[in-house]
């Protein structure tokens, strides 16, 4: 089922996708939501949530649906996207044990709200999941260095292109790094093996072969580690 996407003139709106079936909850919350300046999206199964653009969200808020605890699943299947594995997600349910609370965060969900609740409660707990999820996103960023589409981590040693996970051993990651943080310097095979390998016992030749694997697998970005005799490596922009 297409969704039924609201019209504000704020652009800047957050985004929220609303995945429930009982229709007529899902027009109170919509109604509720855009007063209080969010843009509203809504499906009634998940199937329909998955043929959206799903990373485009600021957050979902999905009910459980049934007694096979699909909204569970879907949660799971939410962290496991690349575009919503950090998407804030909030499931609400009139089946609320302990047990199931417990499995949804679990899950994934950032939050988890019984049925029936006030929408005020509600839009409380969406603004402060919004708020958690903007200052840890603003932590991350500090810790990221970029070159155009390149970016590495520094705080889970994650290295991407084009948003997309790039795999490097510990030692091509470190290699990137020490490049990404001092570029357009060089750096001698000697200073190299000091920061990538724990022991400084590795050959000249292991740099070589690290590095080359290293331009390999990054690709076009791998052309700008650069060579120049006498002067040893570095990522030249």
């Amino acid at each position: 089922m297409a969704p039924v996407t609201q019209t504000s003139d704020n652009a800047a709106a957050e985004r929220i996708l609303i995945v429930d079936a009982d229709k007529m909850m899902c027009e109170l919350l919509q109604y509720k939501f855009e007063n209080e300046g969010f843009k509203v999206d809504l499906v009634h199964d998940k199937d329909s949530a998955f043929e959206l653009q799903l990373g485009e969200y600021q957050l979902i808020l999905s009910d459980l649906m049934d007694a096979e605890l699909t909204g569970i699943k879907f949660a799971r299947a939410i962290r496991e996207r690349n575009d919503t594995r950090n998407t804030p997600l909030i499931i609400m349910s009139a089946h609320a044990g302990e047990d199931i609370i417990v499995d949804s965060l679990d899950a994934g969900a950032d939050d988890f709200i019984s049925k029936p609740f006030s929408t005020r409660e509600l839009v409380a707990r969406i603004r402060s999941v919004l708020r958690r999820r903007r200052m840890m996103t603003a932590r991350r960023m500090s810790n990221v260095m970029r070159y155009k589409t390149l970016a590495v981590d520094f705080s889970t040693s994650i290295v991407t292109i084009d948003d997309k996970p790039v795999s490097l051993t510990r030692t091509e990651y470190l290699i990137l790094a020490m490049f990404l943080r001092h570029r357009n310097q060089f750096f001698d095979r000697a200073e190299i093996i000091h920061e990538a390998w724990e022991e400084e016992t590795s050959s000249e030749r292991a740099v070589d072969t690290n590095i080359s694997r290293l331009r390999k697998k990054l690709g076009n970005y791998g052309k700008h580690i650069t060579n120049r005799q006498g002067f040893g490596y570095g990522f030249i922009e």
